[in-house]
């Protein structure tokens, strides 16, 4: 799997990089999780940069978001500009849903379809096949969909 690093390290290049170059960033990477500067590194400085960085990356998205919203630019966001957040979103695709309940592919979805698509999720999930979905039912269906498919 490749790292975080690496990855914000590939995506922040625009212009070819010279091997020796490449070496010198992941170096300093490296030095950046070093934080006792003994030449390796423990799970631990690894988990402390990741998350560094991750927070980082946090608070330049919020401070992005923040100047989206603050239209006036008043330092401030009001309800109103808050509002937007929600009415600017972009609409959310049908495809998945209409790939999952459209049973005969023709582009429209009937109660019918509906119902015999969520009755099998409800059915896959009631597996002491009582006519009630427990939490736990639900818990260990939601777990066992996570799982990754054997042989992966």
């Amino acid at each position: 799997m490749i790292s975080l690093t690496l990855l914000l390290a590939f995506q922040s290049v625009a212009e070819p990089v010279a091997r020796a170059d490449y070496l010198a960033i992941m170096d300093n990477e490296f030095a950046a999780m070093d934080a006792d500067g003994n030449g390796w590194v423990t799970p631990q400085e690894i988990s402390a940069k990741l998350t560094q960085d991750e927070r980082t990356q946090a608070m330049a998205a919020n401070r992005q978001l923040f100047a989206q919203l603050d239209t006036n630019r008043d330092g401030m966001v009001s309800p109103d500009e808050f509002a937007q957040l929600v009415a600017s979103s972009q609409p959310v695709s049908p495809a998945s849903y209409m790939q999952r309940v459209d049973l005969n592919q023709d582009g429209q979805v009937t109660l019918l379809e509906h119902r015999r698509v969520m009755l099998n999720q409800f059915d896959a999930l009631d597996t002491d096949l009582d006519g009630i979905v427990t939490p736990m039912e639900i818990q260990a269906g939601t777990a066992q969909q996570a799982a990754p498919a054997p042989g992966r």
